[in-house]
């Protein structure tokens, strides 16, 4: 009976000594969907180090386990907050994976394209564009940052070019036109250039976690544009701007891109033209294909 009493003993005795290690076990941190995760060890410190986003907020966190002097185990650990890139104006820990609104500044573009022109004589590979297209965006996320819809405001720079050896000219009535150059003219140069605010609405889809496809229009308000020559006669420098053409105001744009991390390419057509109906070279049906950074 003793034997038995003694073993019963020792049973809740070990019972209570592995109930009381377990509750005094801690979790030092939960991180879901991490990016990248590494352990190194040098002598017998051992490092963990985490990358990745955690709750909607981008972060670096660091685990160490190293012996003290005692020879007892001493841990540290440090947990940095980040700013996403396309998040200047919000710190990134008060981002929830929860629905919600966030500011950004994103898409800096360049591209080159071509367009369909009533005018032979416009260079029609020499069409570029250059420029901003969210200089300031609000974006309303729907779940856990994979799904989102923004609207923003940017700005944008396009070019057309003339065929050697003409140049652009502007009738009394306000029309663009062009004409040919003499032969004592040399180094020449003649573009079409516009300048535009750009009003995106774009549809967002992650794919994977580097992975993002964007799909959506722009409209553009073309508030100024000219034609400009450039010119040497007898190695001397002329240059003339024409202002005062009659660009189409108000046109519409759809934008395609796909992009890994902050660099990507897109897609870009315009189907109306750039300068009205009877005032010039008809620039339609205009597309660019192009390389954009900071996503």
């Amino acid at each position: 009976m003793k034997k038995i009493i003694t073993l019963i003993t020792a049973a809740l005795m070990t019972s209570a000594t592995a109930l009381a290690q377990w509750s005094s076990t801690d979790t030092v941190k939960v991180i879901k969907n991490p990016e990248q995760v590494t352990i190194t060890r040098q002598g017998n410190e051992v490092r963990l180090n985490v990358e990745g986003y955690g709750l909607g907020k981008r972060y670096e966190y660091q685990y160490n386990v190293k012996p003290d002097s005692n020879g007892s185990l001493e841990t540290t650990h440090r947990e940095g907050r980040k700013w996403q890139f396309d998040h200047p104006f919000k710190a990134e820990d008060t981002i929830s994976t929860k629905p919600h609104f966030s500011f950004f500044l994103s898409d800096f573009y360049f591209g080159w394209g071509r367009c369909n022109v009533t005018d032979d004589n416009v260079q029609k590979k020499s069409m570029s564009e250059i420029g901003i297209l969210n200089l300031i965006g609000a974006k309303y996320v729907f779940n856990a940052n994979r799904t989102a819809i923004s609207l923003g405001v940017g700005f944008g720079w396009s070019r057309y070019g003339l065929k050697p050896p003409y140049f652009y000219s502007r009738s009394d009535a306000g029309v663009l036109g062009n004409y040919e150059i003499a032969d004592n003219h040399s180094r020449h140069k003649a573009m079409l250039q516009v300048w535009a605010l750009q009003v995106p609405l774009m549809f967002h889809q992650k794919l994977g976690k580097k992975w993002e496809f964007s799909i959506g229009g722009i409209m553009n308000w073309n508030y100024y544009a000219d034609a400009q020559n450039r010119y040497n006669i007898d190695k001397t420098l002329t240059e003339t701007t024409i202002k005062g053409l009659y660009q189409r105001k108000i046109t519409f744009d759809v934008r395609a891109s796909i992009t890994y991390r902050s660099l990507g390419v897109y897609f870009r057509y315009a189907p109306q033209s750039i300068i009205k109906a009877g005032y010039g070279p008809y620039y339609k049906n205009r597309w660019t294909l192009g390389i954009t950074l900071l996503h």
